[in-house]
């Protein structure tokens, strides 16, 4: 009966006692004022036209002291006109020699202190765009959701300038409509709010202010009315780029040249929908994957960094279903090829696949239906192999790709949305198909303080003649998002055959599982401490089908920031009926039983405006049925070495004792032998990370990690069909190390707005070593990386931003 709890019956109640929260303040409203002379932005507030704006004021604090008014005072004005909107503000600071001005790159607030806005064209509470300066001059902008999740990938291109006198210092910024999407209307009417940062208080105020127990800051703005009809001008900007490198292949013992030329186009199509583009993209200025070997039978998940991907993508995020590393990844076929034939044989296989070209349509009608369209063509991808006779034989690795995505979104009362999506991945020489359909909706209450979370989706394939299969997925959840407490429940059922992963990424499919969440924040100081929550949740899981018992889950976790700003923070989770897994084994049907495990953790993270700190985090795990343990840590000092530079060592460390787990499948036609191992895992990974930034405009980056695996087996046993292990007498030596090193050193001057040069240097060391004798200790994995042939990158990329205006203007004046 422990197994099966009744956990919708506990849910509704404590769903039923908990008490929404109603009170909100009604929107504060205020007029910008029309100019006819564009301001010249020089961050000093000088020009008399300031003087006719509405002066606003009255901050009150975020953080630390919620609701209480602001420390300083922060005066702001608004003026627009055809080309945008212009904000003006007197930061006030008693003490300006006390202010904090670290310098950081391009979207790094660091600890500087910094002013801004957040903007809601549309006042769905759904997205905002945010623009944020700091004292020494850095532009922040960012896209946040009613979930305030801030994409700081999104960039635009705006004007901004500082000024520290006496009193304080001021801000002057003119963001372009073109940053914008708004609908179409004689009077606008924007939500806003502003924001200014005082890092040696940690204080976050705003003019609107923020209650700390509502969940979206979306929803708490002012109201700004532009009162005369805008008449935005033709939005069209280009960038195009140059790039040129060397790379050495350490393997092959050559040298590759590679000269690359496209552009990114941008249209705006209306006021709201913009057209983006890119043709013939070079990403080679990426910051290099954090590379990890996986003992699991899972993929897997990278992060994306490439541009195109992460700017103005989040509409594409409905559903689950848009992985864009799928777009330009690694061949189908890639691993085939290097499993089958002898490396020495293998002329070229390349790891990455080109994208031609890739756009996205986006945008927002006045009714507040957004749309978002995507396609994305990819090339061929060709391996060269040399055959016994030494004839060459080219493989096609990936033939030529086109990925399409749908996605309508249309905005409810009370932040609440609909959305329908549609992926499809069509592969015309290998005649496959894939689509994922779907639709998701987000239903709150008037005063935002329960929401009800829904999301069906089918997955379905065609390969050549085969009619090929289909899957579905359903989730749904329920729960307070507001106020102190915050319980939620929810259920979700993934079928076997569902599988998104030509355009998405899913670990696994064929689970059904429920679960309960509790949460309790304090955001009010009391005593020693600023702020604290508490978590705990309890999940069951099953196998959809055949219907098999899976896991129960506990965990419990608590947040605490004192009054110093250090922050520290706990968990306890356990499986105490042990699972029953069903995907180690990587053949269908077969379970694994694991035994009961408990695990345990602390961390802590001191107050960053310190020089010299260092973040921690301990866990330890205990599997008494197996003797087996696991302890991690991972320590990160961070050294502030002056206000341009800072310096960010890592290390980490990672020790599985006894634990067991998947060797290989010997089976055969006549009968079926798994084979699994009793082993010993140990992972070390050490990291530097070094920023510095010359002027707000150009920065140094340095990043360098070094991955060290290695897996000792003792002893082996083959796996029943029941799922348990029996001793074995296979003896292979399967142990093995992988030796990795990622170094990437980037150069960034931002000359102009939009346009920057780039100059990089990348090396990449990847080894695998089998047997016994691979097994070293850490340093002597670190002196075989100057042994181990790898690949040397140098590169730089121009790329010039030309806005469609500005030409236009530079044309009538000569």
């Amino acid at each position: 009966m422990a197994k099966h709890l009744p956990l919708f019956y506990l849910s509704a109640l404590l769903l039923l006692i908990a008490r929404p929260i109603i009170a909100h303040e009604a929107p504060k409203t205020f007029e910008a004022t029309r100019i006819q002379r564009p301001v010249d932005i020089d961050g000093r507030l000088e020009e008399d036209v300031w003087k006719t704006a509405l002066e606003l004021n009255g901050f009150t604090q975020v953080e630390p002291y919620n609701l209480r008014p602001a420390s300083y005072e922060t005066r702001v004005w608004v003026l627009y006109d055809d080309r945008g909107i212009y904000v003006g503000a007197r930061i006030e600071d008693p003490h300006p020699d006390s202010l904090i001005t670290e310098l950081r790159k391009r979207d790094d607030f660091g600890m500087a202190d910094a002013f801004g806005f957040k903007i809601d064209p549309f006042c769905d509470g759904l997205n905002a765009y945010g623009f944020f300066v700091t004292v020494r001059g850095v532009q922040v902008d960012a896209k946040t959701n009613g979930d305030n999740d801030d994409d700081f990938n999104w960039d635009a291109v705006w004007r901004s300038a500082v000024h520290i006198d006496e009193a304080g210092w001021t801000a002057e910024m003119m963001i372009p409509y073109s940053a914008l999407r708004f609908p179409k209307a004689e009077v606008q009417n924007w939500n806003i709010n502003f924001f200014r940062s005082v890092q040696r208080y940690r204080e976050i105020s705003t003019f609107f202010p923020l209650d700390a127990n509502q969940k979206s800051q979306n929803r708490q703005m002012a109201r700004m009315v532009l009162p005369s009809a805008i008449e935005p001008p033709l939005r069209i900007s280009a960038t195009p780029y140059i790039s040129a490198g060397a790379t050495h292949n350490g393997k092959q013992k050559n040298w590759s040249n590679a000269y690359n030329m496209g552009m990114d186009l941008k249209v705006g199509l209306t006021e709201s929908f913009t057209l983006d583009m890119t043709l013939i993209p070079d990403f080679g200025q990426v910051e290099s994957d954090q590379y990890v070997y996986s003992l699991s039978p899972f993929e897997v998940y990278y992060e994306e960094k490439r541009p195109f991907f992460t700017e103005g993508t989040e509409l594409f995020s409905k559903g689950n279903v848009f992985y864009s590393r799928r777009i330009g990844g690694k061949p189908n076929k890639f691993s085939q090829v290097a499993s089958t034939y002898d490396p020495d044989s293998i002329r070229r296989n390349p790891e990455s696949i080109q994208l031609i070209n890739a756009s996205k349509l986006t945008g927002k009608t006045q009714s507040g239906l957004a749309v978002g369209l995507f396609n994305a063509v990819t090339a061929p991808a060709k391996a060269e192999v040399v055959a016994s006779d030494g004839s060459y034989e080219i493989i096609t690795t990936e033939p030529l790709t086109n990925y399409n995505m749908i996605v309508l979104e249309q905005a409810l009362p009370n932040n609440s949305q609909v959305s329908f999506f549609n992926t499809h991945v069509w592969r015309p020489d290998w005649k496959k198909s894939a689509f994922v359909t779907g639709a998701e909706t987000a239903l709150r209450n008037k005063s935002n303080s329960v929401e009800w979370y829904g999301m069906a989706s089918t997955s379905h394939y065609t390969l050549s003649a085969d009619p090929g299969q289909a899957g579905s997925r359903y989730l749904t959840s329920f729960g307070k998002i507001s106020g102190r407490f915050r319980p939620s429940i929810w259920v979700n059922m993934v079928s076997d055959r569902f599988d998104p992963n030509e355009m998405g990424f899913m670990r696994h499919n064929n689970e059904l599982n429920s679960g309960i969440e509790l949460n309790y924040n304090e955001f009010e100081p009391k005593g020693n401490l600023l702020k604290w929550s508490l978590r705990g949740k309890f999940n069951q899981s099953y196998q959809y089908r055949p219907f098999a018992y899976v896991s129960t889950y506990f965990q419990a976790d608590g947040r605490f920031t004192l009054i110093n700003h250090l922050t520290l923070g706990g968990y306890f989770n356990s499986q105490p009926f042990g699972k029953v897994d069903f995907f180690e084994a990587r053949r269908k049907g077969i379970p694994f039983n694991k035994p009961a495990d408990y695990n345990f953790g602390f961390w802590g993270s001191p107050d960053y405006r310190k020089r010299l700190i260092a973040d921690y985090r301990f866990n330890f795990s205990f599997i008494p049925g197996w003797d087996a343990y696991n302890f991690s840590t991972r320590i990160s000092p961070r050294w502030r070495i002056n206000d341009q530079a800072i310096l960010i060592p890592t290390i980490s460390y990672d020790l599985q004792q006894n634990n067991r787990g998947f060797v290989r499948d010997s089976s055969n036609s006549n009968n079926t032998k798994i084979i699994f191992g009793r082993r010993d895992v140990s992972t070390i990974s050490g990291s530097v990370a070094f920023d510095y930034s010359f002027s707000a405009n150009t920065s140094l980056v340095l990043r360098m990690r070094h991955y060290v695996l290695q897996v000792d087996y003792k002893n082996f046993y083959t796996l029943t069909e029941k799922g348990d292990l029996n001793p074995s007498d296979y003896n292979a030596d399967e142990d093995f190390a992988i030796n990795n090193l990622n170094l990437d050193l980037l150069f960034r001057w931002n000359f102009l707005p939009g346009s920057e040069l780039l100059l990089i240097w990348k090396q990449a060391v990847n080894e695998r070593k089998a047997g016994q004798q691979a097994l070293n200790g850490y340093f002597d994995h670190m002196v075989e990386l100057g042994q181990i042939p790898g690949i040397n990158n140098l590169s730089f990329k121009l790329l010039y931003y030309i806005d469609w205006n500005q030409l236009k203007q530079s044309k009538g004046k000569a």
